[in-house]
Formats: C-alpha cells, structure tokens, sequence
C-alpha cells in the first residue's frame, strides 16, 4: 500500500471516531502538530519525511491518542507529543526511493531529528522516547527509543524499525521529568536511564 493511501486510511478512521486533537497534552489544550524531521540510518538509507497537512497530522495525533487510551490508559494520560512523520526511504547511493515500505535486510536505526520549534525542556541523552508507528495489516505499534543529539548538537530520536509509513512520536511525563515505560504491562516502571539501548521494532521493548 502506497503511503498516501496509508495516511488517507488512518485519517478515515480518526474521523469515523469523531475524536478531538489534544497533542497528548495533560491539559487538554489545543497545540499546533509539528512534523518531525528525516531520520538517517546506520545502514547508509535516509526516512524522508513527506509533506502533511496540518487536517492530517490532527487526525494521525487523534488516532494513535485513541489506541493508547484502549490500550495503555496509564501511558496515555502521562504521554506529550514531540512530532509526527510519515516516511519513504530514499537511497542516495542509486538515487531513488524505496517505496515498498521496508527495509531492505531487515531492521535499522535511525536517527529522526526533533523539529526546531519543539520544547526540549528536560531532554536529556539516552532518556526514553516513544513512538506509535502505524503497520499495514496491524495498526498502530508502540515503538521504544531515547533521545541523542547528533554530530551537530541537535536533539534526535533514536528508534529501531523494519517497516516506515506514519510515526507520531511523544515522551511519558511524570513529576516533570521524562519516565520509562513496559509495554507488556502498561505501566510506567521508572524514571529513565541514560543508558542508550537499541528497541526491537516488533514488540518496542
């Protein structure tokens, strides 16, 4: 399935739920949705980030806000969106993209900038960030990863992933510092590490 149809498939159903847009906010307050930068690859591949429109990156933020309240209501009622992403791969040594949605040989890591506009008040290395990352067939899929800063000093966020099409990324507050959570469980377990670790892109763990 081709990414816009994807989009177009996820945006449906937030609006067959009539749900409202609040960004993940404690307060419930409308935020504008920033899009999330490319994310660079240790396998030499790009994710680039296509273009949303701001009714998309509500209804992408609506629908994955929707699965963590059935799903993880104890994440859910602590999670603060950073970004949104919707992704092909391009390959800058053949110069072309990759739009089959996977990546070629299995999972990589890459490295998704964190828009200039995001607060990053209280980011630290290695602390835990999140993603949902929505796959055809299974929809939305938590993904685990931390947040580094690249060669230039810039905020990333580091995730594992073996498929690309719609991310929204957050991070889980808790006493104004950013946690850890077990998917298995629902729970938030800790006050995050700064030791960097590598999530699987199954089971976000």
């Amino acid at each position: 399935m081709k990414l816009k149809k994807l989009v177009a498939l996820v945006t449906a159903g937030a609006l067959c739920l009539g749900m409202s847009l609040t960004a993940f906010a404690a307060d419930n307050s409308r935020e504008e949705v920033p899009t999330m930068g490319n994310g660079k690859g240790d396998n030499g591949l790009t994710a680039v980030s296509g273009t949303l429109t701001d009714k998309q990156k509500e209804d992408l933020v609506n629908s994955a806000e929707d699965y963590l309240k059935k799903n993880y209501p104890e994440i859910a009622d602590k999670a603060e969106i950073i970004a949104v992403g919707d992704y092909t791969l391009y390959d800058a040594e053949k110069g072309e993209y990759i739009f089959s949605g996977k990546v070629p040989g299995g999972s990589a890591t890459f490295d998704f900038a964190v828009p200039a506009s995001v607060d990053t008040k209280g980011f630290k290395e290695g602390a835990a960030a999140y993603a949902l990352h929505f796959v055809e067939g299974k929809g939305w899929t938590p993904v685990s990863g931390t947040l580094e800063k690249d060669a230039y000093g810039n905020w990333v966020i580091r995730v594992e992933t073996d498929s690309f099409s719609p991310f929204v990324f957050f991070k889980v507050m808790s006493n104004g510092d950013i946690v850890e959570v077990n998917w298995k469980t629902g729970k938030i377990v800790s006050s995050t590490s700064t030791t960097t670790r590598k999530a699987s892109p199954k089971t976000g763990e």
